[in-house]
């Protein structure tokens, strides 16, 4: 009889221990039953920072004001003196053409201004032989018409001695004249060395303005030509700058004086730069605008290079926030805003987007807590554990950018 009675001890223990369990489930806590039901959420502290709202331009540096340098005489080229990329001041010599013709015309100028000088001295000889033989005929005049009312001198020695100092008179004028004669053609013989001078100048070809050579097409043995075009091309002291071509959106953003930053593939350092001129009409084929952008000085620019760059065209201050934190769909944005540990889904307005970063414009105050990646699995109302960014175990971009943002004054462009 003790062996049938086992089995229904069994099934009493059995018993026991499932209500005991029931027990203990209905004592757990309620607390941690509720957080049971809700899942780790990473959220970020919604910030204010600086937006910059920007254009990109894409173009080429072209010098700022480019000098033409042209023989002014047709010559042989005999040496160049200066190659592309030096840096020239005002007069520089660039080229030497050909000089032979011009010597040769110079040493004859030469030879012929010292016989002019050699003529010159014997007439002005002449001219004081002349002088004496006046002042001689003169003083025999004066004294036979002093002698002639005493009868000491006779009439007709009168009339010669007056006819002696008329011919004085003559042969002293003449004298004059043909010295005056000498000194111009020895006047017209400076006068054309003077221009064998400037035709041996020209012959040297300068530099009319400071600056750096950018282009020459100058050959040894050429025959210059003013219809050939400049020997040379200087950009006017160095100064580079960046030339665009902006779509009318864009070109309407646009006035003179805005800062933009111009990479130049090769350069590491961006040059700094401000809007300088921009076109007054924009191309009607094109529906696009010249725009000129001058740029500091940065070693290493070349006209013709390629670069592209971001004009500044805003300044505001507004919240920021990673991409990831706004859903969009059926053309409206929205967030998740964590208040009382709950998600609540909010309408924003969003302005510019760089790097990751979407500006609000409006639906977010500063300090408030938001989800940081807005997607599917989150509904309004949903109960969460908030994981501040910067404790959970994720990556950090999202909040380095917006740290770097604040603190280097650097904002957001479009």
């Amino acid at each position: 009889m003790l062996k049938k009675a086992r089995p229904v001890r069994l099934l009493n223990w059995v018993t026991i221990s499932l209500a005991l369990a029931g027990v203990v489930v209905l004592q757990m806590d309620p607390a941690a039953a509720q957080a049971a039901d809700r899942m780790p959420v990473t959220v970020v502290i919604a910030r204010q920072a600086p937006v910059k709202q920007q254009i990109t331009v894409v173009g080429t540096l072209a010098a700022r004001e480019e000098t033409r340098v042209q023989a002014s005489t047709d010559r042989e080229i005999k040496q160049i003196l200066v190659e592309v990329g030096q840096r020239v001041e005002a007069g520089q010599p660039l080229a030497i053409l050909d000089t032979t013709d011009a010597l040769l015309a110079l040493d004859k100028n030469a030879a012929s201004l010292e016989r002019a000088g050699v003529a010159i001295a014997a007439e002005k000889s002449k001219v004081a032989i002349a002088l004496v033989s006046e002042r001689e005929a003169a003083e025999r005049l004066n004294r036979s018409r002093t002698l002639q009312p005493k009868g000491a001198i006779s009439n007709q020695t009168l009339d010669e001695h007056q006819n002696g100092h008329d011919r004085a008179i003559a042969e002293l004028a003449l004298a004059r004249q043909l010295l005056a004669l000498a000194e111009k053609d020895e006047q017209i013989l400076a006068s054309e060395r003077r221009e064998i001078m400037v035709a041996l100048e020209r012959c040297t070809v300068r530099a009319t303005s400071a600056g750096t050579v950018i282009d020459r097409s100058a050959r040894i043995g050429a025959v210059t030509s003013f219809s050939d075009g400049p020997l040379f091309v200087i950009a006017r002291d160095g100064a580079i700058e960046f030339v665009a071509d902006v779509t009318d959106v864009d070109f309407a953003r646009l006035k003179e004086g805005m800062t933009a930053r111009i990479s130049v593939a090769g350069i590491d350092t961006a040059a700094s730069g401000s809007v300088r001129l921009i076109a007054a009409r924009l191309d009607p084929k094109t529906r696009s605008g010249s725009v000129r952008i001058a740029l500091d000085a940065v070693e290493g620019l070349t006209p013709g290079a390629y670069a592209r760059g971001v004009v500044e065209t805003a300044y505001r201050s507004n919240v920021l926030l990673p991409g990831t934190a706004v859903r969009s769909a059926a053309g409206t944005n929205s967030v998740f805003v964590v208040e009382n540990d709950r998600v609540l889904q909010r309408a924003v307005a969003v302005g510019a987007r760089r790097d990751e970063l979407v500006e609000i414009v409006d639906g977010v105050s500063a300090g408030e807590m938001v989800v940081v990646k807005a997607g599917g699995f989150l509904r309004d109302r949903d109960r969460i554990i908030p994981v501040p960014a910067s404790v959970a175990g994720v990556e950090q971009r999202e909040l380095s950018l917006l740290a770097a943002a604040a603190e280097a004054g650097e904002g957001v462009g479009p």
